[in-house]
């Protein structure tokens, strides 16, 4: 009888898209994204078995899958496995989902914050590799932050994952869902820039030639290149803060927005600047792994897991 190939599965449950991977070692051999709102449409008992379905559909023949780790917006309980994000991921969220994967799938599942999973793809498979004190920041829907220590993410004296998406930048009196006025995430997301540009460029559409036709745009019209501009500075005062607090060897910028990063670099070079003595590691670099970052390391998380690499 022909053997059965096992297969690690990775699912990045963010607050726009849930992204489902399939690696066979380090290699993708199939991917899927699933707009989350359509979770939203099942009522929560079949949540899970669609996430179930979905990676069955995925399945090449002659696979079985040997695994399961998810990445998840927003606050995780990793004592519990269950997700507490009722912001961006209620779908998702206050009922046993790891459990019922496991029962229904049979194989081990892993659950961490989606900005951590993240980090663990950019730093074992990525543009992290080889770094002692990685931190990685994604400019996506939200803002995620994670660090990661020779491998290990920091994590709160609860052993949650600090919300560092999460501070206060700015006296802007907007109030945040987390509770700050002068949120960073509400004033560096992707969403914010896509708000602020909406102003100036109604029909930009958010996909792969979003750079180019803002490089074009911002030689063309002052108003959009200073909108670039200040969300480099935005960008900045947040991470300058994470940067002296933690004195990481490297950031990780990711996300859909870290790739406009060379039009909004001089607002971010211009907020990370310090007086001598006091300046910071700007050794900054772009994702290698892309949007496939969280699935990617959501896959290799029970494996680090069960050989107490993390």
């Amino acid at each position: 009888m022909k053997k059965t190939l096992p297969l690690r599965a990775g699912i990045d449950m963010g607050g726009t898209g849930t992204r489902i991977v399939l690696l066979d070692g380090a290699r993708e051999v199939a991917s899927d994204t699933v707009p989350t709102a359509w979770f939203s449409t099942l009522s929560q008992p079949l949540r899970a078995r669609a996430l179930v379905n979905k990676l069955g559909d995925l399945l090449p023949a002659g696979y079985a899958l040997a695994s399961l780790g998810i990445g998840a917006s927003g606050p995780v309980n990793n004592q519990t496995g269950i997700i507490e994000n009722s912001d961006t991921l209620a779908c998702f969220s206050f009922f046993p989902l790891v459990a019922q994967l496991r029962d229904m799938l049979a194989v081990p599942v892993a659950i961490d914050n989606d900005a951590v999973v993240a980090a663990l793809g950019e730093y074992h498979l990525g543009a992290g590799r080889g770094s002692q004190r990685m931190l990685m920041v994604t400019l996506g829907t939200g803002i995620g932050v994670a660090l990661l220590d020779k491998g290990e993410p920091l994590r709160g004296s609860d052993g949650k994952h600090p919300e560092a998406g999460h501070i206060a930048i700015s006296g802007d009196p907007i109030s945040c869902y987390c509770g700050l006025t002068g949120c960073w995430e509400m004033l560096a997301s992707r969403g914010a820039l896509q708000q602020a540009l909406a102003r100036e460029l109604p029909d930009l559409q958010w996909n792969a030639d979003t750079a180019a036709m803002l490089v074009e745009s911002a030689i063309a019209r002052p108003r959009v290149a200073e909108i670039l501009t200040r969300y480099g500075e935005s960008v900045g005062r947040g991470l300058t803060t994470l940067l002296t607090l933690y004195g990481p060897d490297l950031t990780v910028l990711s996300g859909s927005a870290a790739a406009l990063l060379p039009l909004f670099k001089n607002g971010l070079d211009a907020a990370l600047t310090r007086a001598s003595g006091y300046a910071v590691n700007s050794n900054i670099t772009q994702s290698s792994l892309g949007d496939a970052a969280g699935a990617l390391g959501a896959a290799i998380l029970p494996t680090l897991r069960e050989t107490r690499q993390l």
